[in-house]
């Protein structure tokens, strides 16, 4: 079961039930993270979002190479996934490299924006974080803004995990010599 699509609620469900920590990557591209950060924490249960159908199966490949069970992959869009959460059921979750929208007329598009910080503030638990990096300057202070106006969050010192320096996109990033921009929001309680 390390591929799931949408429709599967009570798939999603059952392996959440299993684990006492979850965490979610949104965006999990081809997967480098993900499976590289829950081989790390085998007492964490991990899910992959992917909108990407190719990708998605990429992420699935090396799900079943690596023989990992505390992770899945979803097949579809953030928003579907998190739609179907418990209340404070999540740990943290992962969003590294979203789509930029670096357009003025397109940042109403961008996935990390108000609504989005009161979502993930009630599917986490108490001291939940929110990782976040971009190679976007402005999209990294406007993650940034929302977190000091955030009633509820705070701007953690805590780095990013360093799994992350085995994601493509960031590697990517580095070769062509653009620095990365990374942030954790931590909920207050």
């Amino acid at each position: 079961m390390d591929l799931v699509e949408k429709d599967d609620c009570e798939a999603i469900r059952g392996f959440i039930a299993k684990y006492s920590k979850f965490e979610i990557e949104i965006g999990s591209g081809n997967g480098h993270f993900l499976v590289n950060y829950a081989r790390r924490n085998p007492e964490c249960g991990f899910i992959g979002i992917e909108a990407k159908k190719k990708r998605a199966l990429k992420i699935h490949c090396k799900i079943k190479n690596a023989q990992l069970e505390n992770v899945i992959v979803f097949h579809g869009s953030a928003e579907s996934l998190l739609d179907l959460l418990q209340p404070c059921s999540c740990d943290a979750l992962h969003v590294y490299f979203p789509d930029p929208w670096p357009k003025t007329k397109h940042r109403r598009r961008r996935f990390m924006k108000k609504e989005t910080l009161e979502l993930f503030d009630s599917l986490l638990k108490p001291h939940g974080k929110v990782y976040f990096a971009s190679d976007v300057f402005d999209y990294y202070l406007q993650v940034k803004l929302l977190g000091i106006l955030s009633p509820v969050f705070n701007i953690s010192s805590e780095m990013i995990p360093e799994d992350m320096g085995t994601s493509l996109f960031l590697q990517r990033t580095v070769a062509a010599g653009k620095k990365t921009h990374w942030i954790v929001l931590e909920k207050e309680k």
